[in-house]
């Protein structure tokens, strides 16, 4: 864009008519998007008291846009003019030049969002929900109430550790000038698991804000959903609850997809051209089947997928940490995107990993700290070998049977004789009474085995999880596609 046309865009944005914004406030008090942009106008006019008392009410709004924190004391909506150019934002005395500073950040500000707003109305451009996969036929998990094209134009931020009033200005920031929303964004915490530094994926996040965005940014709005964020009366979180919900199942969907993407290219060493790669027959059956949403997602973002887990995968051969994996990912594959701030994470990510814990008795499914399922296990105490092993088989009704020893579902570890599988003692789960595998319950091996792809690693050891479950209500399931019995063998892992 020409400087000429952004001085002039600038120039319209200025003269906004002051009595419009002024009435707008009045009729939504609750609005900060608004009463920002009110103080604005007042500190354009020299009216700094006023402007003050607008901040004030802008709150954290305020403190995105301006990346500073803002502590004001209490003005009247009428300061007497006397007084208006005496007060800073910390109520001391300044001279022109703090607010000329003020002025040339917001002029900048303003720069910002109106370039991003053209670049993003731009035939041919996305912005970042680019990121986000579209989709045209609906996932498993959208609640009825909320379409897909709700789902699609909707943004999801996902925040992990403490809710602090910073950290949550600081996401605020990022979701208004970094990612400079165009459509609804919604900013939740997700919640640990039994007061533990994992986070449960399967009970529900906790709604902390909704952005409406508008091309028109007076009309931008920010709805608080929880008290302590904002210190004010929260508004109705039905919508943003109803679209978290629909997200969360198609992450869960891309998170297997990628986790099988990853495992193809470790076994074959080159990213899979079809997604039918992924589900053939008994021996080479990473997932027993896609959804319609997956085979979507594969043929739509293949080639940024394969970049990705390549990245991923070459990360983990050189040693590093999964923390450091993910960074390197980020670096070979989005080099211009601007990182997370701290406390936002991009959820479910990292490849799917499986957790034994031998004291716990648990099995969990983990990408990254987000725990998505934890089941209770039946071991075989020090029969129960430690260590590092990975998925080497994948098989349906062992030795041709649903019912036997080994239940429904087997998941060879490492080519040995020890195995993730179901049971016809389900009196086991919780005690150590195997001969060394790992024994499930059979609604818990049959979602596992869904799941976690051929090639999924899995690490055992002592302290691990914390000991309570996470089970879904509804498994995640999928269709069959592809043949993964094999009655070629008779299986004799250790039980």
């Amino acid at each position: 864009m020409k400087k000429k046309d952004t001085d002039d865009q600038l120039q319209l944005f200025f003269k906004q008519d002051p009595q419009y914004l002024k009435k707008y406030v009045r009729q939504h008090p609750e609005n900060k998007m608004a009463w920002y942009l009110l103080g604005r106008e007042y500190e354009a006019q020299g009216k700094q008291g006023k402007a003050l008392y607008c901040y004030g009410q802008a709150g954290e709004v305020y403190e995105a846009y301006e990346e500073q924190k803002i502590s004001l004391p209490s003005f009247p909506e009428h300061v007497e003019k006397g007084n208006e150019s005496t007060l800073s934002s910390s109520g001391q005395r300044h001279g022109g030049k703090r607010w000329k500073r003020w002025l040339f950040s917001f002029a900048r500000t303003a720069i910002l969002l109106l370039l991003g707003t053209l670049l993003l109305l731009a035939p041919g451009l996305s912005g970042s929900g680019s990121r986000e996969y579209k989709q045209t036929q609906e996932p498993a998990a959208i609640p009825a109430d909320v379409t897909t094209a709700q789902l699609q134009a909707g943004h999801v931020y996902y925040g992990v550790g403490p809710k602090t009033k910073q950290a949550i200005g600081q996401a605020l920031q990022h979701m208004l000038l970094q990612e400079r929303l165009l459509s609804f964004g919604i900013l939740v915490r997700g919640m640990p698991l039994a007061d533990s530094a994992w986070i449960e994926w399967l009970k529900k996040p906790e709604p902390l804000l909704s952005v409406e965005a508008k091309e028109d940014a007076s009309q931008q709005q920010v709805s608080y959903h929880d008290a302590e964020s904002c210190s004010c009366q929260p508004t109705d979180a039905g919508r943003a609850e109803g679209l978290v919900t629909g997200w969360m199942g198609q992450r869960e969907q891309q998170a297997v997809l990628r986790s099988a993407v990853a495992a193809y290219m470790r076994r074959n060493g080159q990213p899979p051209t079809a997604a039918s790669q992924l589900t053939a027959d008994y021996p080479n059956n990473l997932l027993p089947g896609l959804t319609p949403y997956m085979n979507e997602l594969f043929e739509r973002d293949k080639t940024a997928m394969a970049a990705e887990m390549d990245a991923w995968n070459k990360a983990i051969a050189a040693g590093a940490a999964p923390a450091a994996a993910a960074a390197a990912v980020h670096q070979a594959v989005k080099p211009g995107q601007s990182p997370l701030p701290e406390g936002l994470v991009q959820p479910l990510e990292q490849p799917l990993e499986i957790l034994i814990d031998k004291s716990a008795h648990r099995l969990a499914l983990v990408s990254g700290t987000i725990v998505l399922r934890s089941y209770p296990v039946g071991l075989g105490a020090d029969r129960t070998p430690e260590g590092a092993f990975e998925i080497s088989e994948k098989v349906r009704n062992p030795n041709g049977k649903s019912n036997g020893d080994f239940g429904s579902r087997g998941m060879t570890l490492s080519d040995t004789n020890y195995a993730i599988h179901g049971t016809n003692k389900p009196s086991s789960i919780g005690k150590d009474q195997s001969l060394g595998c790992v024994r499930m319950r059979q609604a818990d091996v049959e979602e596992l085995f869904d799941m976690a792809p051929m090639g999924t690693k899995v690490t055992i050891g002592k302290g691990l999880l914390p000991s309570a479950a996470s089970v879904s209500p509804v498994p995640l399931k999928l269709p069959v596609q592809g043949q993964d019995t094999n009655p070629n063998k008779v299986y004799r892992w250790l039980d």
